[in-house]
């Protein structure tokens, strides 16, 4: 519903139905006096507080006489507006003394404020700008308040004729209904925005989305209209400037600033405009723990550089915003809404110390960004058919400046060759971040292609500046087994102590497979695959591994049955009674192998074990079992065992019981 955001004061004119006349009693308490005036969504009366002697109060109604559906916004409005005055507390703000929404209407009673509204007094002329100047430090007090609420308020129709001079020469804001909260979540129904041409900025006439500085933009429009006896509505976002330098030299400067149409050109934040129209306001430092506190811009970028943990609770609770927001400083009030565009723009767990790195890195970044080696040299890498990458190669990037930069990675595609950076451990086409002055950061990228020499190139950005990387990879069979490019299973280097992981990693990517069908192991390649449709752990994934070395050296790496795992994990243990789990190794293979075990648990030791294992022999493992008696609920023993070339870790969960008063009593009997 469009606002006209005046307020009608009835002499002649007849008030809208609200379902109420002067004479009733609203609440049990509110008795009904005379009429006031009404606007679009409301109708308002002088009432009687009967509990506090008569004392004048003003009494809010929504309006009846409208469509089904202004009737709800306005209803709505209304309600907001109580919930509102209820939460906050200001001497610019009127108390709230009830509320209600029943069959009698929705309606508020608020303090009734006695004096004449700021409308009334430019409808006079222009005013003299000192008296102008402290209605501004005290509204930008105020807006400074509500701005800095745990949760923001923002006003939204900020004017003259919402504003009551009182006696004592104090201003009074007597309209909240078109005032909203700033929730990091809005909600899923949107509140109806209302502003009025003239006083209420592009972005929030357009429905574009508009935050504080539509609060700070209307304030410069209201002093604007004072000071130069100009109404701003005839003709809304254009101001005569030169009138307004003429009136108030001193003022002018810093108006201009919060007339800006321009949201990067505005003055940020209503403390930073106080501070340009008089002097600003004291501020009480940001403490971040027991040793730190942060007083300016310098604190802040000091603590960045050299305590930047100490300010993740600070990001994270949102009171560096509300320091921000409070801080005369307008670098700072613009920082606060840099914060927020980084909390949109970033992904939903992102930390906080990411946060604010992007937020203060420069948007037109920095050409002293910068990376090593100045070209990519992949080396072998494998066939893009087999759909499997080359092993990492890594691309340093240094930050050589003094602030956060904002840095973007990306990776073209191409007809022959596919290349990506790592992002958690995924191949992705583009990778961004920030990085902290002085930082590095090491990016690992890798590629496939089809058969033959491949080129390529990379572009990094940062802000307004871009490079090139250039690359060149050599596509041909074979898949990554740590530092060396494998062409076939027969190539491998056994003696590799870390080549079971390596191969490991290859059948959890799917590349082992994949590289043992192009090779001509189909056979292997259908048995692992039928072994992993039923997604078997770790350890089960480590005897797949053995399973097809074991076709290279039988005499190094075993084919292995374990049982008694799931015996042992089954039977609970009660704490500081001894026990003992019995596993059995199987040697299905047709060569001797030793066999090594220990233990990784204090209270878990390896009572008897073989020391090798003949072909199609079955060794024992006995493990003596002691819990602590202080020891409680689900538990892991791990052990360690070497087979030949084949490392194991054997993970028994286990379950752990207190001790009941009969097994206590047996314990200290039998210690006895």
């Amino acid at each position: 519903m469009a606002n006209s955001g005046q307020t009608v004061r009835l002499g002649r004119h007849a008030a809208p139905d609200c379902g109420v006349a002067p004479g009733d009693v609203l609440g049990a308490r509110f008795r009904l006096e005379a009429l006031l005036g009404h606007g679009g969504q409301a109708v308002v009366f002088q009432a009687a507080d009967l509990r506090q002697g008569g004392a004048p109060v003003a009494l809010k109604v929504a309006r009846r006489d409208l469509a089904a559906t202004a009737r709800h916004e306005a209803e709505t409005v209304l309600r907001w507006e109580g919930g509102l005055l209820r939460r906050l507390r200001h001497p610019a703000l009127p108390r709230l003394f009830g509320q209600e929404h029943g069959p009698r209407g929705t309606w508020l009673a608020r303090e009734l404020v006695a004096g004449q509204t700021l409308s009334t007094l430019a409808r006079q002329g222009p005013q003299d700008w000192r008296r102008v100047q402290a209605w501004a430090v005290h509204l930008c007090d105020l807006l400074t308040y509500l701005h800095t609420r745990p949760v923001p308020v923002v006003v939204g129709d900020l004017k003259p004729a919402n504003l009551v001079l009182r006696r004592d020469g104090s201003l009074a804001l007597i309209d909240l209904g078109a005032a909203h909260t700033l929730t990091r979540r809005p909600p899923r129904t949107q509140r109806p925005r209302h502003g009025t041409p003239g006083y209420a900025p592009p972005e929030q006439l357009g429905n574009w989305g508009h935050d504080e500085r539509a609060d700070v933009f209307a304030l410069a429009v209201t002093c604007y209209e004072l000071l130069t006896g100009l109404d701003p509505a005839i003709a809304p976002l254009q101001f005569d400037l030169d009138r307004l330098e003429r009136a108030a030299p001193r003022l002018a400067s810093g108006l201009r600033a919060a007339l800006a149409l321009d949201l990067a050109e505005r003055c940020p934040t209503a403390a930073a405009l106080r501070a340009r129209l008089a002097a600003p306001a004291p501020v009480r430092p940001l403490f971040l723990g027991v040793s730190l506190a942060l007083a300016d811009e310098r604190d802040l970028n000091a603590a960045v550089q050299h305590s930047p943990r100490l300010l993740e609770p600070a990001v994270a609770d949102g009171s560096l915003e509300r320091w921000l927001a409070s801080h005369p400083a307008a670098s700072l009030g613009a920082l606060r809404y840099r914060l927020r565009a980084a909390r949109r723009s970033l992904p939903p767990r992102s930390s906080p110390l990411e946060l604010l790195l992007t937020a203060l890195a420069p948007p037109e970044g920095s050409q002293l960004l910068q990376f090593a080696p100045a070209q990519l040299a992949f080396g072998d890498i494998p066939l893009r058919a087999w759909r499997v990458w080359s092993r990492p190669q890594t691309l340093t990037l240094h930050n050589a400046t003094v602030a956060p930069l904002r840095w973007e990675l990306s990776c073209p595609a191409q007809l022959d060759a596919d290349v990506r950076v790592l992002v958690a451990g995924k191949p992705q086409r583009r990778a961004a971040g920030v990085l902290g002055a002085g930082a590095r950061l090491q990016l690992e990228l890798v590629a496939m292609g089809t058969a033959g020499a491949r080129t390529g190139t990379l572009h990094l950005r940062c802000g307004q500046h871009s490079w090139s990387i250039p690359w060149a990879a050599l596509a041909c069979a074979g898949v990554p087994v740590g530092s060396r490019h494998i062409a076939r299973l027969e190539d491998l280097d056994l003696g590799r102590p870390d080549l079971v992981p390596a191969m490991e990693t290859l059948l959890v990517q799917g590349a082992l497979t994949r590289w043992l069908r192009a090779t001509g192991r189909k056979a292997l390649a259908a048995e692992l695959e039928a072994a992993l449709a039923h997604n078997p752990d770790e350890l089960g994934r480590r005897l797949l591994v053995s399973r097809m070395l074991h076709t290279l050296a039988p005499d190094r790496f075993p084919l292995l049955r374990l049982r008694g795992i799931a015996e042992s994990s089954a039977r609970p243990l009660v704490a500081g009674e001894p026990t003992y789990a019995l596993l059995e190794i199987d040697n299905l293979g047709a060569a001797a192998l030793p066999l090594l075990c220990r233990s990784r648990s204090a209270w878990a030791q390896v009572a008897a074990a073989p020391t090798a294992l003949g072909p199609g022999e079955s060794g024992r493992l006995a493990i003596h079992l002691h819990p602590p008696a202080s020891l409680r609920g689900p538990q892991t023993v791990a052990l360690e065992v070497e087979l030949g070339a084949l490392p194991l870790t054997i993970v028994l969960p286990l379950q752990v019981n207190p001790e009941r008063w009969w097994q206590r009593l047996r314990r200290l009997l039998g210690g006895a």
